[in-house]
């Protein structure tokens, strides 16, 4: 019996293996291109057997997406429902951040995909799709900070339009950042993201 939390040595071992997968998919894609690579040729990069590619993923694009899909970090949305900053585009940043598929341990990886899939539309098209997994997640969470500081004229449903409003936002913020993340040098900081994004609403909408 191991401690919640704490890895088994089968999960490290899973975990191993699913990661040895998905960096041989992606230095293979970037070698050769995505529609010259086949599951095969992952399978003998990573030296693993068709079988066992298919127990971790079902396809080669899932392969280079990798197994972790892009998840809100609990602790920055805890701090997020508890703050009380008028700078609610500020705030919503550093989640906006985390939900990159980012994995720390492996920048290099992380790097690496994310140019693959700014330039794969398809690749995009499924990336966006599990984003807007946790888009429902995203909009409960809006709601929850921004109904607590609402006008007392302000109705729930406009509170919860607004919310869902914001969301769509940010998925359009999101791919930008990934589509601009295939350019050297092209993907803002968050900081400038920010900026950018209050710029070009305060254009769109004047005061």
């Amino acid at each position: 019996m191991t401690e919640q939390g704490n890895p088994t040595v089968r999960q490290r071992k899973q975990a191993a293996t699913a990661l040895s997968i998905e960096q041989s998919a992606v230095a293979l894609v970037l070698e050769h291109g995505i529609d010259t690579v086949t599951v095969d040729m992952i399978c003998e990069a990573a030296g693993v057997s068709q079988r066992t590619f298919f127990n971790y993923f079902k396809t080669k694009d899932a392969a280079i997406l990798g197994a972790a899909p892009p998840k809100l970090d609990e602790r920055r949305v805890r701090e997020f429902l508890a703050s009380d900053s008028p700078d609610l585009l500020g705030e919503i940043m550093p989640l906006l951040v985390n939900l990159a598929p980012v994995d720390t341990a492996d920048l290099a990886l992380a790097g690496a995909r994310l140019r693959i899939i700014s330039q794969s539309p398809a690749l995009l098209q499924k990336e966006m799709e599990r984003l807007f997994a946790i888009r429902d997640e995203m909009e409960e969470i809006l709601y929850l900070r921004m109904r607590r500081a609402a006008r007392s004229t302000e109705s729930p449903t406009d509170t919860r339009d607004q919310a869902a409003l914001i969301t769509h936002v940010i998925a359009g913020v999101l791919r930008f950042t990934v589509e601009r993340g295939g350019k050297p040098g092209a993907a803002p900081d968050p900081d400038r993201l920010r900026h950018l994004l209050a710029d070009a609403l305060a254009k769109l909408i004047p005061r």
